[in-house]
C-alpha cells in the first residue's frame, strides 16, 4: 500500500484544502464590495451627503448674516430707548451726568 495514496484527497476537496485562506479572503472581499456598492450605494450616497452639507453651510452663513443684522437693530433700538429714558429722567427729576454743569435760567416778570 502506497502512503501517498492514503493522504491524497479528492481533487475538489484538495483545491479547497490548498487555497482555503485565499478563498476566505475572496469571500470577505466580495461581501465588502457588495455591502459598499449595492447596499449602501457608495459613490452616490457620498455625493448626496456632500450636497446636503454644502446646503447647510450656505444656510448657516445666511442665518449668521441675518442674526448680525437683527443684533444691530436690537442694539439701535435699545440705545434709542435709553436716550428716551435719559431725557425723561433729566426733565422730570433734573438729573445730570457726571462732569456736566447744569444751568437753570429763570425768567423774571419785571417790567
Amino acid at each position: 500500500m502506497n502512503i501517498n495514496s492514503l493522504k491524497k484527497p479528492n481533487s475538489l476537496f484538495g483545491f479547497f484544502y490548498r487555497y482555503w485562506i485565499s478563498i476566505i479572503l475572496l469571500v470577505v472581499l466580495v461581501a465588502l464590495i457588495r455591502q459598499n456598492f449595492v447596499v449602501n450605494s457608495f459613490p452616490f450616497d457620498v455625493y448626496d451627503k456632500q450636497a446636503v452639507l454644502e446646503q447647510n453651510l450656505t444656510t448657516n452663513q445666511q442665518l449668521k448674516q441675518d442674526n448680525s443684522k437683527l443684533q444691530l437693530e436690537l442694539n439701535a433700538k435699545s440705545d434709542q430707548k435709553l436716550e428716551i429714558l435719559e431725557s425723561m429722567a433729566r426733565q422730570k427729576f433734573g438729573l445730570i451726568k457726571p462732569g456736566e454743569k447744569y444751568y437753570q435760567i429763570s425768567i423774571s416778570d419785571q417790567d
